[in-house]
């Protein structure tokens, strides 16, 4: 359950931060040099919530539940890389280790979280 709604409240993060980029986005010319950028803040705001909920809701081994939900939230870019491009890219190993570190960073702060706020 934890891992769950950790990936749910990851996504709606990380699409709430990509409708926000793409609005400043469009507002200025820079949009194509800065549309990569915009998508890997995108992805680790959204990895770093995902393992804080999970953290929150477990209560415990923030650093394991953090960085499986990493993993988690990243796996369907694995698999639209794969269906999609027919060869591996750096970034895409930068993106994984990017999402399991601020995952587990989010863990560890979920667990972490005073009681009263």
């Amino acid at each position: 359950m934890p891992y769950a709604a950790g990936m749910v409240v990851g996504y709606i993060g990380a699409l709430a931060v990509s409708m926000l980029a793409a609005g400043v986005l469009s507002l200025t010319d820079a949009a194509a040099k800065t549309a990569g950028s915009a998508a890997v803040v995108a992805l680790i705001i959204g990895s770093f919530l995902s393992g804080r909920t999970a953290g929150v809701i477990k209560r415990r081994d923030g650093l394991k539940t953090g960085a499986l939900c990493g993993l988690a939230f990243v796996l369907p870019l694995l698999v639209i890389s794969a269906v999609f491009s027919n060869s591996w890219s750096v970034m895409f190993i930068v993106k994984l280790l990017l999402c399991t570190a601020f995952a587990a960073v989010g863990g560890v702060a979920g667990v972490n979280k005073d009681e009263r706020l």
